[in-house]
């Protein structure tokens, strides 16, 4: 069984919040607290706003990044953005990617 830790998802309104204002501290908290209960990837969702995305989940990695070497599954409904991510080597080998379905051109 693989563990996803998905607490760092900006559709819980905590992390939303710390997304916007940028409190790093909880960001990594959270990636150190799902790291040490065992999961295997910490999960990196923004769930902003599309023109905002970007630059949201890069921060969120580098901060996943400053306290675990947990594997990071990176999540958006936007597979161009994620598809950007993985280009630009934000994530390392074995990352994992999430939300990409059939729809339309996201494969």
């Amino acid at each position: 069984m693989i563990i996803i830790g998905e607490k760092i998802n900006g559709a819980i309104p905590s992390v939303k919040q710390a997304i916007a204002e940028r409190n790093a501290e909880l960001i990594k908290e959270r990636a150190a607290v799902q790291a040490e209960a065992g999961a295997h990837y910490i999960d990196c969702a923004p769930s902003t706003a599309p023109e905002l995305e970007y630059d949201a989940m890069v921060w969120l990695i580098g901060l996943i990044r400053e306290v675990t070497d947990k594997p990071i599954c990176i999540d958006s409904p936007d597979a161009k953005l994620l598809a950007r991510i993985l280009e630009e080597g934000h994530i390392e080998s074995p990352g994992m990617v999430n939300s990409v379905n059939e729809e339309g051109d996201k494969c």
